[in-house]
């Protein structure tokens, strides 16, 4: 019973000199516009990862950026199709954009497009891998754990700001790898072959009848095809319509 009070006594003291030690830190904020080196423009759902504490965030629909860190951290950007990228934290918060390049995509005139993402992603999956299946420990975990690494046991109970970082970029994380699995399958050059369609409308078709990523999982490439074929008919019968309501107003 001494030793194992003499234990939680241990993992407590640990536990406060973490915090103390948090607590003198004095952590930098970083912040910038991620962009394609080529096209300038912004990029969305890129991973910024600090490698020092193992936090992370992704980049916003505009390709803004946001992470906190501490001097001299490594911060890593990574994204499907990009060459990943990193910065040291300097002493003090600062703007900091970042430039991101695509990878050489294609050998002596073959497309490896579908090759080169399913790489990105299988390997940004097996980094990140205990992000994408991150789950609150609950009593379970508490009472497992408990025995063998009490210390462990008592942060489960601790309320934690880099538990809840860590369920957040777990489910952006997510969200994103499914975003980018629907472009590229539902891409611009598939539905334009199908329909016939050019920018802007061929976009504004794709936004209205993007399928869901539940759908693509399983979908063959003839199922694809026919998803985008009914679809494209429903959207000419609106267009049809529309146009007879504008016919009769005028």
């Amino acid at each position: 019973m001494k030793q194992f009070l003499l234990r939680y006594a241990v993992a407590a003291g640990v536990l406060c000199l973490v915090g103390l030690q948090d607590a003198t830190a004095q952590a930098v904020r970083l912040m910038g516009m991620i962009t394609d080196a080529d096209t300038r423009t912004g990029l969305p759902a890129v991973s910024v990862w600090n490698k020092r504490n193992g936090m992370g965030t992704v980049s916003n629909e505009s390709g803004r950026y946001y992470i906190e860190a501490l001097p001299g951290d490594t911060i890593e950007f990574s994204s499907l199709s990009y060459v990943r990228t990193a910065y040291v934290a300097p002493g003090i918060s600062a703007t900091r954009n970042v430039e991101m390049k695509r990878h050489i995509m294609g050998l002596q005139g073959i497309s490896i497009r579908g090759r080169i993402y399913k790489q990105d992603s299988l390997s940004i999956r097996e980094e990140y891998e205990k992000y994408f299946g991150y789950k609150r420990p609950g009593a379970m975990d508490v009472l497992k754990t408990l025995p063998s690494n009490p210390i462990t046991a008592l942060t489960y109970l601790v309320p934690s700001r880099a538990r809840k970082r860590k369920e957040k970029f777990g489910e952006q994380l997510k969200y994103w790898e499914e975003e980018k699995h629907i472009d590229y399958r539902y891409n611009p050059d598939l539905v334009a072959k199908v329909t016939k369609l050019e920018s802007p409308e061929l976009d504004s078709f794709m936004l209205a009848y993007r399928p869901p990523y539940n759908f693509l999982l399983n979908a063959t490439e003839y199922d694809l095809l026919l998803f985008i074929k009914q679809s494209f008919e429903r959207y000419q019968r609106q267009k049809g319509v529309l146009r007879r309501d504008t016919s009769e107003q005028q």
